[in-house]
């Protein structure tokens, strides 16, 4: 054995072998360290976001206020008016392969998903206010949410324009309606010097995904919620006028996916995505499954179950071939022989209580 000899502070050759092998995979490992950063295949944990929705949404307003005085906000009536059955040439992104946790997941989507509605007049308190449905990123500079986002409106507002806000505050506006299928209840928006990153449409699903939801259910604003596609179901949508109500005529069929995750009225336009990142639908409606047939006074109360559409990525991606417009939008005023029930919007087209009234309704 090669030791050191008794009483001597020379080490034996195998020692400084040892210390030579250490420092050389020391460097080693960093740099293997530096690389899977590098390729973000190891994350750094992101500070938590914490929401102050009233802070929020006044910082929102504010942004807003500039840009309006700057002339630079198109009003709300003049992009209701383009919301026309139209498509739009644009190329489907390519699908996202990498599976992400949910705190990493929530933190990519709210790099692409938006806090889109009203910059309105309130007439109560003669201030400014905005209240703010969902829409994500589906190109550079365009958007996608609902049309009765778009279309919505309390009848008492007289005076407002549609902006788009990220989930740091930032405000851009909304300058044209690119594409929209009225029958789909989907639409495209361009907005002004949006930078954030747009996400990939995925048409192929099955039931038992898993998914998940990024939205704005109440006001309550980037509530990130889970759960799994139930089922898929094709049925008519109800046809909306311009001023966002049903004229009880109704569209071809559309194909529709029923999912567990949560979302309520302020969720309109907002995506639910797989465990990657890519949309599989766009928040719609709610049914309430304990509803009594219309007119039915005398039945008895049972439980209500929130059954939750989502439009399928299928009839979103309608929108992206120019050549398709021959389908956006077909079907329109069909009367079905079975009516489907009445689903509420999952938008915020009724405006909420006045901020600044005394008081102060929970939203």
């Amino acid at each position: 054995m090669l030791l050191a000899r008794p009483g001597s502070l020379t080490p034996a050759r195998g020692a400084r072998t040892i210390r030579l092998v250490k420092p050389i995979l020391r460097v080693w490992f960093l740099a293997f360290l530096g690389w899977c950063l590098a390729a973000g295949l190891v994350r750094a944990a992101a500070p938590a976001l914490v929401i102050d929705d009233e802070d929020y949404v006044e910082q929102v307003a504010k942004a807003s206020g500039v840009f309006m005085a700057a002339g630079r906000l198109v009003p709300a009536a003049t992009l209701r008016a383009q919301v026309g059955n139209k498509a739009i040439a644009l190329t489907p992104l390519p699908l996202l392969k990498h599976k992400l946790d949910g705190p990493d997941l929530c933190d990519f989507l709210r790099g692409s998903v938006l806090a889109l509605g009203s910059y309105y007049h309130c007439p109560d308190c003669g201030d400014w206010h905005f209240s703010g449905s969902a829409g994500f990123m589906v190109a550079d500079g365009i958007a996608c949410t609902c049309c009765h986002v778009v279309l919505g409106e309390d009848e008492g507002i007289k005076e407002s324009f549609l902006v788009a806000a990220d989930a740091a505050g930032h405000v851009y506006p909304v300058r044209s309606v690119a594409a929209a299928d009225t029958a789909s209840d989907t639409c495209f928006l361009r907005l002004e010097g949006c930078p954030l990153k747009p996400l990939p449409l995925r048409a192929e699903v099955r039931p038992g995904e898993r998914v998940y939801c990024l939205s704005h259910p109440g006001g309550y604003y980037f509530m990130f919620t889970q759960g799994m596609i139930a089922r898929l179901n094709r049925r008519p949508n109800e046809v909306y006028d311009d001023k966002g109500r049903t004229n009880g005529t109704f569209t071809r069929p559309i194909l529709f996916l029923n999912v567990t995750a949560e979302f309520a009225p302020g969720s309109s336009g907002a995506p639910v995505v797989d465990d990657a990142g890519n949309v599989v639908g766009q928040v719609a409606s709610i049914a309430d499954a304990g509803e009594p047939s219309a007119g039915d006074t005398n039945a008895p109360a049972s439980p209500s179950v929130p059954v939750r559409f989502c439009t399928a990525s299928r009839e979103i991606m309608s929108l992206f071939d120019g050549a398709a417009s021959h389908r956006v939008g077909s079907g329109a005023g069909e009367s079905p022989a079975r009516r489907p029930p009445h689903r509420p919007k999952a938008d915020s087209s009724r405006r909420p209580a006045c901020p600044r009234s005394a008081v102060v309704q929970p939203r």
